[in-house]
């Protein structure tokens, strides 16, 4: 198998691949894998009838996702090509689906194991939305207060407001005790190349100045994904829940439920997700094949 890194040659391929797939989970968007090619290396090996997508981390072996197109074409190339370049087989971000797929191609050759940190959390869109009803008392009292000493102004991303944005986003991080290797790296090329993406870019703007930016892609008919949440929620208080809500209110009223991604084993990030409610979670697997 002929693999190489990812670039925006894939782009097309993978989303008409993903077309005829019904999406629970954002790893294999292309969106999702151009934003985290800066932490781990993504690679892509296409055929006529199946596409595998490749990704190590630096330390780590190297694991693939679910194949798009022909799964059990592309397992059996996969076999082969690990066998061939003595590499173990692993998966990661299985849906409970895919897992269910593998496991009627591979039988017992198959390991499959399940993490917690990497599950989605998915929301009531309308739920966020609205912030009614005493589960979300808090958070609407943060918008409350919010609205009355800076006032909302949410604001699309265009080419006037690109460098301003970019700049925040750079200002987050030099800030900001949280982070991901490449995250940072990934949100200013999603930025840069923001026409190429079907994506929503909400902006928060206060007191003349960006003090927020939220990244959505639609995952079906349902449901979207929030990519990316930062906001300086220390000089401005609410300032996260008030572009959560306008963000969904302005780009995503028409879907029921919201993915807002995994916590990573993050304490405080999962302290967060949690605090919106979920109404439940996408489950998602690692697997390990013995391809002897």
């Amino acid at each position: 198998m002929n693999f190489e890194l990812i670039s925006l040659k894939h782009k097309d391929a993978i989303d008409n691949a993903l077309k005829s797939t019904t999406l629970e989970t954002a790893d294999r968007t292309f969106v999702n894998l151009w934003l985290w090619r800066f932490g781990r290396e993504i690679s892509v090996a296409a055929y006529k009838d199946f596409m595998v997508i490749g990704e190590q981390e630096s330390s780590k072996p190297p694991c693939f996702l679910f194949p798009l197109g022909s799964a059990e074409a592309a397992i059996g190339h996969l076999v082969e090509h690990c066998k061939s370049t003595d590499i173990p087989l692993c998966f990661r971000a299985l849906t409970t689906v895919q897992a269910e797929r593998l496991k009627e191609i591979l039988g017992n050759r198959l390991e499959l194991f399940h993490n917690g940190d990497h599950d989605d959390y998915l929301y009531d869109a309308q739920a966020l939305i609205t912030l009614s009803g005493k589960a979300y008392h808090a958070k609407k009292n943060f918008v409350n207060r919010f609205e009355t000493l800076y006032g909302v102004c949410y604001e699309r991303l265009d080419n006037r407001n690109l460098g301003e944005t970019i700049a925040f986003i750079n200002r987050w991080f030099d800030r900001s005790a949280y982070k991901v290797n490449g995250e940072r790296e990934g949100i200013v090329e999603l930025l840069k190349d923001y026409g190429r993406f079907s994506c929503s870019y909400g902006i928060l703007r206060t007191e003349g100045q960006i003090v927020g930016l939220t990244i959505g892609e639609e995952l079906s008919s349902e449901c979207v994904v929030i990519h990316v949440e930062k906001a300086d929620g220390i000089g401005y208080p609410g300032s996260y829940q008030v572009l959560n809500q306008a963000h969904l209110k302005h780009e995503w009223a028409d879907k029921q439920i919201v993915n807002r991604e995994e916590d990573l084993g993050l304490e405080g990030l999962r302290r967060a997700k949690l605090s919106y409610r979920p109404i439940g979670f996408a489950q998602k697997f690692e697997a390990r094949v013995n391809v002897t």
